[in-house]
């Protein structure tokens, strides 16, 4: 017999496994680990396949067999082979998702995480509302397997997943995954799931150690944990029995990975479904993307009413041309200034929300014109006050990190400007503006320790502090009682980007950011400043209007063959020479116009469409990048056909990215 085996390394640009015979005396499964000499060296590989044609050329035996059972199942191999082919991966890339690296050495636990964690009080689920308990019988009794709850911000989501889980775990005896779309929501999540379950939860995320990687795996691979809350890479866990998975806030694009392999959370979850139609896929938003809409238009649970019976908060747009008018030149309008001002005297809490971080996003000479930019990535460098020990410009691309300039290094003149603003500039105009006020910031810069945002988000639900100012990853989920103005300092960041979901972003995020408000007993208020009030998503915003906005957007998206009504295919090209690039990207988009039309004389394609273009950010970490985009239609496999067709240098080639189902065509 002999055994094809996976080494998780480079090992050949066609190869993916190599054959070694197996002992005589020894029994092998697929997914069982075992030690191979490879150059010399004895290395560790996985069971891919077993067989018993001899092959033409001399095999070496294997060596050793260190473990007994499988520590990857027969199923997590067809979903690796399925993935590789799909996203054009090689397969010794996909290993470490799957099995964790101290797993894969066979290293035993570190001592201080053999103690058993204390059990959790069960503080039980709270009665669900007639609402809630009609969403919960229509999932848990339908023959259906995938639904979305379609539940406005506050309308209780996260109670129905917790009633879920009970039954899945109790009554079922099987596993549950939830997945969040950010670290931050993490905290929030576990301990809410914990106290109303009565059981621990199993966390999977980037934050935790290597030894905890390894006991979260084990745990989940003896069927000790039952219930596993983690980020998208908790989807790949060795589950024994899962019964279900639920997607919180389903709209966001971190369930989208943006390196090789590019899996889509949503993709994989229908892979899984189809192992295992008995799975149930719960996703949930209060602003679902239009492409989950479509899919689940016949199983959509739409929940219309807040949980703590409190209404939606008011939405005032505040149009920043007119404050200019007034001579105001703060980075608060004057009824932002007010509602602060009088929500603070009530003892309530205030958010204020700016997707950028820094304390200016522009550095220029105001005598001829220099702008500061990175020499990686010529994009602008953001000026950064409190970042690290002393003032910085830092690249937000790439991480290149300068000193601020004081004259300017064309002109040498000393008339140099910090324009724009970021959370850190926000900080300090509050500081100015509201000595007494107690001010917290959550961004990238304040969180970036294991438990960093945890302890801030302890902080401000305790009233340790007045306000809290902070990027999107204080826009999602949170739950802040006494929170009952949240302000956005700027509505216009990202609007004028071109790709198509660029509008769907926004509504998202500043529906989101607006859910913050009011969900205990008052009515909430959010301000919303910009310079562009009549934009389509901000008054869809203002009105609480998802469903005017999705009839928009979907007509939009029809007219113009953009997903759902299509299938995307994204080819990034990079190159630290231009001209190179550019001869790269027109000789791969014409050897792949010529594949398609060779495919169109043998079957019926009713779209397809290929364009080349700069990247919206045309250089990055000192490449210069292109891209080409491939538009099919949804039903049709042409563009993994036409990739399939390239010449193994291009797929093989770091520089040429593959993206199915980019999130951003830019």
């Amino acid at each position: 017999m002999y055994a094809e085996i996976l080494i998780p390394q480079k090992i050949g640009h066609d190869k993916e496994t190599l054959t070694y015979k197996i002992p005589e005396t020894a029994t092998l499964e697929l997914g069982q680990i075992v030690m191979v000499n490879l150059r010399r060296k004895s290395v560790f590989g996985i069971v891919w396949n077993i067989n018993n044609r001899e092959p033409s050329f001399r095999t070496l035996e294997i060596s050793e067999i260190p473990t007994k059972k499988p520590l990857i199942s027969s199923k997590q191999i067809e979903l690796i082979n399925w993935m590789s082919k799909y996203y054009f991966c090689p397969i010794h890339k996909l290993i470490k998702y799957f099995i964790p690296k101290r797993v894969f050495l066979n290293k035993t636990l570190p001592k201080k995480l053999t103690q058993r964690p204390p059990k959790v009080q069960d503080f039980s689920t709270q009665k669900l509302s007639s609402e809630q308990e009609a969403a919960f019988r229509t999932i848990s009794t339908a023959n259906k397997n995938k639904f979305l709850i379609h539940g406005i911000t506050g309308s209780g989501k996260t109670e129905i997943y917790t009633h879920l889980s009970k039954h899945c775990i109790n009554n079922l005896s099987k596993q549950v995954l939830i997945l969040v779309p950010e670290i931050s929501l993490t905290p929030q999540i576990i301990e809410y799931f914990e106290k109303s379950l009565g059981i621990s939860a199993t966390i999977i995320n980037s934050k935790i150690s290597e030894g905890e990687r390894q006991l979260a795996w084990e745990n989940i691979w003896n069927n000790e944990s039952k219930l596993i809350i983690g980020s998208r890479s908790a989807i790949f866990a060795p589950f024994q029995n899962l019964g279900m998975i639920i997607i919180d806030e389903e709209h966001e694009n971190s369930y989208k990975q943006d390196k090789s392999p590019r899996y889509n959370i949503h993709q994989i979850t229908n892979k899984l479904q189809e192992q295992d139609p008995t799975l149930k896929v719960i996703l949930g938003s209060a602003t679902p993307s239009i492409e989950t809409s479509e899919e689940l238009k016949d199983s959509t649970i739409i929940l219309k009413e807040r949980f703590s019976q409190t209404i939606l908060p008011k939405v005032e747009i505040i149009d920043l041309r007119d404050e200019f008018k007034k001579h105001n030149n703060s980075i608060f309008s004057e009824r932002l200034h007010e509602e602060i001002t009088n929500t603070l005297a009530k003892k309530e809490q205030v958010i204020l929300f700016l997707n950028r971080r820094g304390s200016a996003s522009s550095i220029v000479c105001r005598d001829c014109g220099y702008t500061a930019k990175c020499t990686k990535c010529e994009t602008s460098l953001t000026y950064h006050s409190k970042t690290l020990q002393k003032p910085t410009l830092i690249c937000h691309h790439c991480g290149e990190i300068s000193k601020p300039i004081s004259t300017c290094p064309t002109c040498k003149g000393a008339n140099i400007r910090f324009l724009g603003i970021g959370t850190q500039k926000i900080e300090e105009e509050v500081h100015k503006t509201f000595p007494q006020a107690r001010v917290l910031r959550a961004d990238k810069d304040t969180t970036s320790t294991k438990h960093g945002f945890k302890e801030i988000y302890k902080k401000f639900r305790n009233q340790e502090a007045d306000i809290l100012i902070g990027t999107q990853m204080i826009a999602k989920g949170l739950h802040l009682p006494n929170v009952n103005l949240v302000g956005v300092i700027l509505a216009d960041i990202g609007l004028n980007i071109p790709d198509f979901r660029s509008e769907e972003r926004n509504f998202q995020l500043m529906t989101q950011v607006s859910g913050r408000a009011g969900r205990a007993s008052n009515e909430g208020k959010v301000i919303i400043q910009t310079y562009n009030p009549a934009h389509f998503s901000l008054i869809c915003t203002q009105e609480h209007n998802y469903e005017k906005f999705f009839n928009y957007e979907r007509t939009q998206r029809k007219i113009l063959n953009n997903p759902p009504f299509s299938r995307l295919g994204k080819l990034v090209i990079e190159n630290k020479s231009l001209s190179e690039c550019q001869k790269i990207t027109e000789k791969l988009e014409n050897l792949l116009c010529a594949e398609s039309e060779a495919l169109k004389k043998i079957e019926t394609i009713d779209l397809f469409e290929i364009r080349s273009y700069p990247a919206y950010l045309a250089r990055l970490r000192g490449k210069y990048r292109y891209i080409i985009l491939m538009k099919s239609s949804a039903n049709h496999d042409i563009i993994h056909k036409l990739l399939e067709k390239l010449p193994k240098e291009y797929i093989m080639d770091s520089d040429i990215k593959i993206d199915i189902d980019p999130v951003s065509t830019t």
